[in-house]
């Protein structure tokens, strides 16, 4: 009977608690696809979500839990709006184009730091979360509180950081002789002089990730209470999952914890009907006989 209870023990399969720290917009919808996913298949999920969001919500497979935010719906209206006006393709003058975009960095900024410092600095929440013993946490790195409020295994999703922060956090190496920068639009193939532009582009990373994360760095600080940065904290991250896929992209090293996820968030289409089949297995044929 002893062995019988072992052997039940040990081939039962795993059940654990993740706690999710998504980000909203279309980052969101990759990270509820795999909450969705984990509860369907048994796990505990809990899903951390502030009370107004633009596409966050409750799912049938995971629970929410919900905290309060200094800002309302009309202000993430505003935030939406000119992130369309951004996306347009209006003619404007290059100085006119610059002053637009710095309103829209500073707007979405602030979203994303009064977001933070409401869901890091609430002490009730933070308390209750630790108290649950969670085994795991997936978060969004572009917004690194999932990573600090939470010393767990950590599993980041995401598409990619401008200035290269994941990367550089990973420990993954990325040569600018063939490995292409944001905002360049080159490919893997460039000519010599896109190589020294892409290699002076690399050398301004650094300074670009100062000036997106230096306001996070100031609340990991606080809030951990040392004096460490962002990208010292998304080192310790376990698993890079990456919404990537080397169909649409170029070659680049990666490291062995890092996992090309393209096209989770697709939908899934229901199967094929047997006509259909029978309809590709003809033309297949018809293809064969003609080449023949």
């Amino acid at each position: 009977p002893i062995l019988i209870l072992i052997f039940c023990k040990c081939s039962a399969p795993f059940l654990g608690k993740l706690l999710v720290i998504p980000m909203d917009g279309s980052h969101w919808v990759g990270m509820k696809a795999i909450a969705q996913e984990m509860g369907r298949r048994g796990h505990q999920v809990t899903v951390v979500i502030p009370e107004i969001s633009v596409r966050m919500g409750p799912g049938k497979h995971y629970q929410t839990v919900t905290f309060p935010v200094p800002y309302d719906k009309a202000y993430i209206d505003t935030v939406i709006s000119a992130n369309k006006g951004m996306m347009s393709k209006e003619a404007l003058p290059f100085m006119e184009k610059m002053r637009k975009g710095i309103a829209k960095f500073q707007k979405i900024r602030r979203l994303l730091l009064g977001t933070a410092e409401s869901l890091l600095f609430n002490d009730t929440l933070i308390s209750h979360l630790q108290q649950q013993g969670f085994d795991a946490v997936l978060t969004d790195p572009m917004v690194p509180t999932g990573s600090l409020m939470a010393r767990l295994p950590t599993i980041n999703l995401l598409r990619g950081i401008p200035c290269s922060l994941d990367i550089k956090s990973a420990g993954c190496p990325s040569p600018p002789s063939f490995v292409p920068r944001f905002f360049t639009g080159y490919t893997d193939k460039m000519s010599f002089k896109q190589r020294i532009i892409n290699t002076i582009v690399a050398l301004f990373e650094p300074l670009m990730c100062r000036l997106l994360y230096w306001h996070f760095d100031q609340i990991t600080s606080e809030f951990l209470g040392e004096d460490t940065t962002v990208a010292e904290i998304l080192s310790d991250s376990d698993i890079w999952l990456l919404r990537l896929d080397f169909a649409s992209e170029f070659p680049r090293p990666l490291m062995p914890n890092m996992v090309l996820v393209g096209g989770i968030n697709c939908n899934v289409r229901n199967p094929l009907s047997h006509l259909h089949i029978s309809m590709l297995h003809c033309y297949t044929e018809i293809e064969q006989y003609v080449l023949l």
